[in-house]
Order: C-alpha cells, then structure tokens, then sequence
C-alpha cells in the first residue's frame, strides 16, 4: 500500500514538473498524449474542477467538443442512428395551390387517346398544369428514393336538372416535361347539386440520376358524358352555377378543394471501413 500510494505521488510530482506527459511518443503533443489504445473501464468525467467533480454524462448520450481551449461537454444527439443499407430522409419539398385548373370545364371536349405512357412527353394540347405547384428538385445521391405524393380537390356541376353527367380525368407527375406517375379517376353529378372528390397519388421512383430537375403536376379530361351541361373543375371550386337561376356554391371553397404537392428525397445510407 505504501509502495503504491509513493508510485502516485511520484507520477504527480512528474507531471507538474513536466508541462506535457507522452505515453509510448517522445514529443507529446498536450499535457498528456497517449499513442496507443486507451481502455476506460469506468466513467469519462469532463468539466470538473480541483473542488468540483466533472460531469459524467447520461444514457445516450455523445460527448461533443466545444473547440480549441474549451472543455468538450456530453450532449444528446439530435439525429437518429441509421444502419447500413438503410434509407435517410434528406430533403421534403411542399407547395400547394387554390388556383387550380379551370380550363377543362363546360364546352371543352376530351382529349385523345385516353391513355398515356410514362416517359412521354407534355403535350399542352392535352394537358393542363396546376401551375402554382411547379417545384425545383435537386437530387444529390444516386442510390435514392424519391416520393412523391398529390391530393387536390375536385368539383362536377350538372346543368339539367333530373339527370346526370359524369367526367373522366386523369392526373400525373412530370419530371422535367417527362411523365413519370399517373392516375385516372372521375366524377359523376346527379341533379344540379354540386359534387366533390378528392384525387390522390403516390408514387416512388428508385435511384434518380443526380441533378436538378422541375417537377410539376398536370391533368386532363379523357371522357365527359355531356360536354355542353357540366362545370368541371380541379384543385378550386366552381363558385356560382346555373343556367338559371345563377346560384352561389355554398358546399365548397377554394380552400376546402385546394391542391398539393409533397415530395420526399431518402438517400442510401453506407459506411466505409
């Protein structure tokens, strides 16, 4: 016991003689540089004092470094811990739209053919896009999920009351004038009293080449069983209807049928040994 209380106060006396102490280096870089594995069995106090204890930090928590001549402090880390192979979300775009599309209602035929295929090109003959969802997209990653997820309102008024009209529509996702998603719905009107929906899609594509890209939304009609005597709208409501008297649409709002786009970049998570 003698013998090893003597072997402590000597390395303590060495250590004040000496300003810097190196273990297994002849030219210690701090007061006390170890080249070579360090074992801790015990806890990492930092921050103490000749009086004070340091802190010892607490489950889960990482110690961080607050710079040259600043004790490093224990910190929770903010961000989840991802295992390899897995995918992180790294970027959430979001735009929405009371504009919407007003052009493809009363008198306005459908378009041919009524189907289309991804990769084609926009045809504003055919389509119409909501243009306040327009979005710029970097994709920095080649190994990626990119999500894309739509909702917008949509609205039918028949003319002639007693009978029905119904429309057919279809809505997709374009990258950069490219189509890359697309879903056809509809809607049907009895009477002259105002219907709604909602239209959804979503869609992933896998490992995006890199760059910027607009993506943007874009619909068009495909079938309407009387083009003369409906109101048809996308993303906004149909604020007054008739033929007579003219009515105001009180069951609907611009907002209540509003449009969105969301898109959500996950890249690959990898580590190098």
């Amino acid at each position: 016991m003698k013998y090893t209380g003597t072997l402590i106060l000597t390395f303590l006396m060495f250590m004040k003689m000496f300003s810097q102490v190196g273990i297994n280096t002849a030219t210690p870089k701090s007061t006390l540089d170890v080249n070579g594995d360090l074992a801790l069995r015990k806890a990492l106090s930092v921050g103490g004092t000749d009086v004070v204890n340091g802190d010892k930090g607490s489950v889960d928590q990482v110690l961080v470094s607050k710079g040259a001549g600043q004790p490093p402090v224990w910190r929770y880390a903010n961000i989840p811990f991802m295992e390899n192979s897995q995918y992180k979300l790294v970027n959430t775009y979001l735009k929405t739209d009371q504009t919407g599309i007003t052009t493809l209602s009363n008198n306005v035929a459908a378009s041919s053919p009524v189907t289309n295929n991804l990769n084609e090109d926009f045809d504003p003959a055919k389509w119409v896009k909501i243009t306040d969802l327009s979005i710029p997209v970097e994709i920095k990653a080649s190994q990626n999920k990119v999500t894309y997820q739509v909702q917008t309102g949509v609205e039918l008024v028949n003319k002639v009351a007693g009978t029905g009209s119904s429309v057919d529509f279809i809505c997709g996702i374009f990258k950069n004038n490219k189509l890359v998603a697309l879903r056809p719905d509809g809607i049907t009107a009895i009477d002259t009293a105002p219907t709604q929906s909602i239209f959804t899609l979503n869609y992933t594509e896998e490992n995006v080449a890199t760059g910027n890209y607009t993506v943007d939304v874009a619909c068009r009609k495909i079938s309407s069983s009387d083009v003369a005597n409906n109101y048809f709208r996308i993303g906004v409501n149909i604020p007054t209807y008739g033929p007579t008297p003219i009515l105001t649409n009180t069951s609907s709002n611009a907002f209540s049928l509003r449009s969105l786009l969301k898109i959500d970049i996950a890249e690959l998570v990898t580590y190098i040994n």
